[in-house]
């Protein structure tokens, strides 16, 4: 009967053990299960972060060109009316010798 005995107690230590082991194995898993979470909650961050400043890039760089297409324009604009004020100007200057030349050519006298 001593061995008998020696055997329940044996085999009541091997299931405390294994459930011990059981609760430690559970435990683990769910740890394990927290940082997975943890990772793809902060994974999720950092997407999001990214694609934000991706953003702000973006409206940086069509804000930069913008500036710099309207930059453009204004000197475009510029040139423009400096030629015009110059043709203006050439156009009047000629337009004195033009009538003397049309009276001189229609009525056949000069000026």
């Amino acid at each position: 009967m001593g061995v008998r005995l020696l055997s329940l107690e044996t085999l009541k230590k091997i299931r405390e053990i294994e459930e011990e082991a059981k609760k430690t194995i559970d435990g683990a898993e769910a740890k394990v299960q927290e940082i997975i979470r943890k990772a793809e909650k902060e994974a999720e961050k950092i997407k999001a972060k990214s694609v934000e400043e991706g953003k702000k890039e973006a409206e940086k760089i069509v804000e930069e060109a913008r500036k710099a297409v309207e930059e453009k324009a204004k000197k475009i604009e510029a040139e423009a009316e400096s030629q015009i004020k110059s043709l203006r100007e050439k156009a009047s200057a000629n337009m004195d010798k033009a009538v003397e030349r049309i009276i001189e050519e229609v009525l056949g006298v000069k000026p």
